[in-house]
């Protein structure tokens, strides 16, 4: 199991998890866009941190490069 949490002004908020990798990394891409913040996926095992993913990064395998600033 992969859990998914996202970095709030709280601290890193767990949000959903998924059976695999692919799949837990695809959903955190696209709300990393949607929330314009970084995600993070855990293996909930062991606890071990599979990838962080960040906004920038997000917007580059989406094609958009450069900053998003949010006002």
């Amino acid at each position: 199991m992969i859990l998914t949490r996202f970095l709030s002004s709280d601290g890193w908020v767990e949000e959903c998890s998924h059976q695999t990798v692919f799949e837990a990394y695809i959903d955190a891409r696209r709300r990393c866009v949607l929330r314009g913040c970084p995600y993070a996926l855990f293996d909930a095992e062991t606890g071990t941190t599979v990838s962080v993913l960040t906004l920038k990064q997000c917007l580059h395998q989406y094609g958009v490069d450069g900053e998003l600033s949010v006002h």
